[in-house]
């Protein structure tokens, strides 16, 4: 029995050592245009966020904000389009409007996050309930005349053979909502972003208890089985940067954890890169990752999957960008750094 426990903690120690080794020696990556046009343009109207997955039979899937020239991005609703190239897309459905959760979603649905297994569809996405004792406020605490809150909702689509929607997404439940006052997630929660790991589910959110500074502005984490879909916070904020960040991008390559996350700063944003083993503890390895799209407007990114969440083979993002006024998107490949201060 002792040399079992010598052998297993040696094992153990080794395995920490490969580990953090693996992440010192992490690639680092850069975006580079695939196309000087837009992928997606649904012009007068326009679009913010969005999230897309290729199925077995190599269609693609895209679920968007649908914004008016007017709306506010909480008050959008998600559509649902189809391509078989990524540049031609079709209409197929709104997927999530307003109101049809009652409260929690009574003012908008945005932020969507599509995962796609094989047998389900799982649509995650923020919900706009009704504000609190007056008009909305997105600068209002919680307590304060106007509040309004944020909880992140699911809803899910069975899926046909290839992984497509097979009918109707449902909207299920409310899975995660604000912290209690005092808490650092107690005003709002957005930006969902999921990975899926064997049987578990790893949700990645933006959280904060004040808009009104933004190093309040923080990476929240929580954890469920995919099948009994009962999330669990961690109870403190995995990521926290100076000047505060939004939309947590994260996914796994050889069991790494990777993020790329917004980083605000005084004249705009700025995307930096950062690694973990666990999802919890992480490291900053590029801090010039990506300046967003050149022409301006909203600099989101999101990233393509494949069915499982597992990235494609040759990584393809979304990149959101403005023209003529217009938010639209835009390809981006994601490809190997030639340089530590890469292409942007």
């Amino acid at each position: 029995m002792k040399h079992l426990l010598i052998f297993l903690t040696f094992f153990s120690v080794l395995f920490h050592v490969n580990a953090q080794d693996k992440i010192n020696r992490e690639t680092k990556y850069c975006f580079v245009s695939e196309c000087v046009d837009p992928a997606f343009d649904i012009s007068p109207n326009q679009t913010r966020m969005a999230s897309c997955y290729r199925d077995n039979s190599g269609t693609y899937h895209l679920f968007v904000d649908y914004l008016g020239l007017d709306d506010n991005p909480y008050n959008a609703e998600i559509r649902y389009y189809r391509s078989a190239d990524l540049y031609h897309w079709q209409y197929i459905s709104t997927v999530a409007q307003r109101g049809e959760l009652g409260i929690p979603d009574a003012r908008g649905c945005s932020s969507p996050f599509i995962l796609a297994t094989d047998k389900k569809i799982y649509l995650f996405y923020g919900g706009t309930p009704a504000s609190i004792g007056g008009d909305q406020n997105i600068s209002a605490s919680r307590g304060e005349v106007g509040y309004t809150s944020r909880p992140i909702i699911l809803a899910t689509a069975a899926a046909d053979q290839n992984g497509a929607p097979l009918g109707n997404f449902k909207k299920k439940s409310v899975i995660l909502v604000p912290g209690n006052i005092g808490d650092w997630d107690a005003m709002r929660l957005d930006d969902p972003c999921v990975v899926l790991k064997k049987d578990s589910l790893f949700i990645f959110y933006k959280g904060f208890n004040s808009n009104k500074n933004l190093d309040k502005v923080k990476v929240g984490l929580a954890k469920a089985s995919l099948n009994e879909m009962k999330f669990k916070k961690n109870k403190t904020p995995v990521l926290s940067v100076l000047g505060g960040g939004e939309m947590p991008r994260v996914f796994m390559f050889d069991n790494i954890y990777h993020m790329f996350y917004r980083h605000f700063r005084s004249s705009g944003y700025k995307w930096q890169h950062y690694i973990s083993t666990n999802g919890k503890v992480w490291k900053l390895i590029d801090p010039f990752f990506f300046n967003g799209f050149p022409g301006g407007g909203p600099p989101d990114i999101m990233m393509i999957y494949g069915m499982n969440g597992k990235l494609l083979k040759n990584p393809k993002f979304l990149v959101a960008g403005s023209q003529n006024g217009i938010n639209k998107l835009w390809i981006y490949n994601l490809l190997e750094k030639k340089s530590n201060r890469g292409l942007n």
